[in-house]
């Protein structure tokens, strides 16, 4: 009977331990699951609220604004399209954007169909006749170093409304060029501080899309911080400062992604 009972302890005590065994290969393999999910969504939301929106040294409006972007990513990396849309909470500013972009080891290239309605109420959605438009197409093209914290773009408006007269009184693109460097200062565990110059011309006229002469048109730093919620959920607020000379106004734009 003692033995019968020693026999049976034992293999409690097996089936325990191996009960354990699976709770932890369990835990570890949902562990390896979530940083899965983290790490690639093959589709991706993301919210911000902003108390007014800049976008290359322009004040875009300075109405406090939401924005919404919905993208597809490929698995790789490679390839990622999506909408992006933003409008203020006075209502005088829409937009809805389309792009792509493609990046390889450090170089991204992207294509943005921006289509800023706020002064074109009359305009068709689709219509992209220079004169009339209310869509511009910017290319860009990306290069982040890798032992540097450093990063360069250069930015093209291919078509839509960036234009001007010739001395025939012909419309013409300006083929506006958008020149910046950034440079990552400081990086913390729950915050980091960028720095930044960005320089718009055109080789076609003197007047471009960012204003009436070239210059630099976007110079500042960007702040940003995770700020802990109940320890429970970390909240990422950016705080952009921006001088524009070409314009010769400056801004800070208070920024706050939800998801």
């Amino acid at each position: 009977m003692k033995l019968i009972n020693l026999a049976l302890l034992i293999m409690c005590i097996l089936a325990g331990d191996e009960i354990a065994a699976q709770e932890k290969l369990r835990s570890i393999s949902n562990e390896i699951e979530d940083k899965y999910d983290t790490a690639y969504k093959i589709v991706d939301f993301n919210l911000q609220v902003k108390n007014m929106h800049l976008w290359r040294g322009l004040h875009v409006t300075n109405s406090a604004v939401s924005t919404a972007d919905i993208n597809y990513n490929s698995k790789s990396g490679f390839f990622k399209a999506g909408l992006w849309g933003g409008r203020s909470f006075d209502g005088n500013y829409t937009e809805y954007d389309y792009y792509i972009s493609l990046t390889h080891k450090n170089f991204t290239l992207a294509i943005w169909d921006i289509n800023n309605t706020s002064d074109y109420p009359d305009v068709g959605f689709f219509n992209y006749d220079r004169a009339e438009t209310s869509h511009f197409i910017d290319v860009s093209i990306a290069y982040a170093f890798q032992k540097i914290p450093l990063k360069l773009s250069w930015s093209t408006i291919v078509q839509g409304r960036d234009t001007y007269e010739d001395e025939n009184g012909a419309l013409k693109n300006a083929f506006t060029n958008y020149v910046e460097v950034s440079y990552l200062f400081l990086n913390k565990k729950t915050w980091s501080l960028t720095g930044f110059v960005g320089g718009s011309f055109s080789f076609l006229n003197e007047a471009h899309f960012y204003g009436n002469n070239p210059g630099f048109s976007n110079v500042g730093i960007i702040y940003n911080k995770d700020v802990n919620i109940f320890n429970d959920y970390t909240l990422p607020i950016s705080a952009t400062a921006s001088w524009n000379t070409v314009q010769e106004y400056g801004a800070i734009q208070v920024a706050v992604s939800f998801f």
